[in-house]
């Protein structure tokens, strides 16, 4: 018994990251949807682009349509996201 113990503990780690990773591609979904609506473009096109080929082209994607750099605000927005998200546990 005490031979699978160590096994046991890799797979816990194993989901442990999983589920960071995909409450962290989470929030950024979120936080990029936000900053679309917020500009007010449409949120597929970089929701598609998150999803296919990164946040750096996602982020592209949106610069795009606004003519401007949208790589602040998304930090800003990020930081606040995770500081409510902090409160709440």
């Amino acid at each position: 018994m005490s031979f699978e113990m160590p096994n046991s503990f890799v797979r816990r780690e194993e989901c442990k990251a999983a589920l960071l990773s995909e409450m962290e591609y989470t929030e950024m979904a979120r936080v990029l949807k936000a900053l679309a609506v917020e500009l007010g473009q449409e949120t597929e096109a970089a929701i598609d682009e998150l999803a296919h080929h990164g946040l750096g082209a996602a982020l592209g994607v949106l610069a795009g349509q606004v003519g401007a750099d949208v790589e602040p605000d998304y930090l800003k927005r990020r930081a606040q996201a995770q500081i409510a998200a902090s409160r709440m546990q």
